[in-house]
């Protein structure tokens, strides 16, 4: 392997220490979730989105071995988005380059997009094996690579930490939101309109023309992760197929995915549509919610729901939107924000059940008792006692025979998550 290459990614070797236009000085809630497990021998695999900061996250942790005193020569790090390597090939570069004994010292390895390297899990697995003193992190844009290649050969092994869209409250810390005017509806609202409408991708918080955040997410999507990533892993034939059902999903979130149905409509066969909503989901482009019951193996096998996994798609498919549709922006901001995977549909329907809690979003200007007749048929049938209600401004707790309605506002109810909790 051509050694200007490793060293290219490694500037401190030569003194030059991280650059800080890499790691950057905002820090995603992860990255102290990260530092906690440092000194453990786990490997670290961070997942998500294209976009979302993985390596960024991986050049400040970077910066912060340097910074305690690690030495330079005992810090590698590797995009195999930018140039096709072998690992072992790899590492036998780093140690011909730095004369580091991976037996004898403590190396940290990070490898970026790592699932472009044929085979890493194995050699991940024998480096992790035989040499323990080695700490390896890595991250990748695609889910399959950590949820099926990786469970038998690395169990035991290995930590995921999953990088979601930015929730509102790394939003309102970019936009540098005085903290005093986080419980102040007055102040915030505002910014949940804006936050709602340009999604969550760190990169997009400054832009302020929307044609500008469209081309962003556009050149993200299509070009990189449509076009590239995901006809690399799954061998597909027709990207283009992909964008048109990311629109579809995107311009109507909250769709149900009839595959029959859908493969009429485009001409395909429906195991085909159905194959390439599930490259969209593995790639982290939509979130699928299956339809609850007591089983959730249960709720695989029924109709699905399709949300995008971040507004910001809405926003490019969408670009206008009026505010009956805007209720259904809110709706994907808290199903993603709650992660959620399930639904329900009997008599009436319940937007999301979270941890066995039924969670509906109403974004209007009232509440009727009639909007509460899906979230009280549920916790009859399942004997639930609590319910959720985000709502546009309502908030308060209603009595209900069948036990306690909490009402919350949107802007307040994603104030409280984080895109990991």
């Amino acid at each position: 392997m051509e050694k200007e290459k490793v060293a290219l990614f490694n500037p401190w070797w030569q003194g030059k220490g991280v650059d800080p236009a890499l790691a950057l000085s905002f820090k995603r809630s992860v990255y102290s979730e990260v530092q906690q497990i440092l000194e453990k021998r786990f490997v670290i695999a961070l997942t998500g989105l294209r976009r979302m900061g993985k390596t960024t996250v991986m050049y400040q942790t970077i910066d912060h071995l340097l910074k305690k005193g690690v030495k330079p020569e005992n810090i590698l790090f590797f995009s195999f988005d930018e140039y096709p390597a072998d690992i072992d090939d790899l590492l036998s570069t780093y140690t011909g380059l730095t004369r580091i004994q991976l037996r004898e010292e403590r190396a940290f390895v990070f490898l970026d997009e790592v699932q472009k390297c044929e085979g890493w899990e194995n050699q991940v697995k024998k480096y992790y094996d035989l040499y323990p003193k080695i700490k390896f992190f890595l991250s990748g844009s695609e889910s399959l690579f950590i949820r099926k290649k990786t469970k038998e050969t690395l169990a035991g092994r290995l930590f995921e930490y999953g990088l979601r869209p930015l929730s509102f409250k790394e939003y309102l810390s970019l936009k540098n939101v005085p903290e005093k005017e986080l419980h102040f509806a007055a102040s915030l609202v505002p910014h949940f309109m804006e936050f709602a409408e340009s999604g969550g991708f760190p990169e997009t918080v400054a832009m302020e023309n929307g044609e500008e955040l469209r081309r962003y997410v556009r050149s993200i999507v299509v070009d990189k992760i449509v076009y590239k990533d995901i006809p690399k892993i799954f061998r597909i034939d027709d990207p283009d197929f992909l964008v048109t059902l990311l629109e579809l999903i995107s311009s109507n979130p909250g769709i149900y995915l009839d595959y029959q149905s859908l493969g009429r409509q485009f001409g395909k066969d429906r195991r085909v549509v159905k194959a390439y909503v599930h490259y969209l989901e593995e790639s982290f482009l939509v979130r699928l919610l299956g339809n609850y019951r007591k089983g959730k193996a249960a709720s695989l096998r029924k109709l699905k729901r399709a949300y995008p996994s971040d507004t910001a798609f809405i926003r490019l498919f969408k670009p206008q939107t009026d505010d009956a549709f805007f209720g259904r922006v809110v709706e994907t901001l808290v199903l993603n924000a709650a992660d959620a995977q399930q639904f329900w549909r009997n008599a009436h329907e319940i937007d999301a059940v979270v941890e066995n809690r039924p969670l509906e979003v109403k974004y209007q200007e009232h509440i009727s008792s009639s909007d509460l007749k899906g979230l009280r048929e549920f916790m009859r049938k399942f004997g639930r006692k609590s319910a959720l209600l985000v709502t546009k401004k309502d908030e308060q707790k209603l009595d209900v025979p069948e036990g306690e309605i909490q009402l919350l506002p949107a802007w307040k109810f994603l104030l409280e998550r984080t895109p990991e909790s």
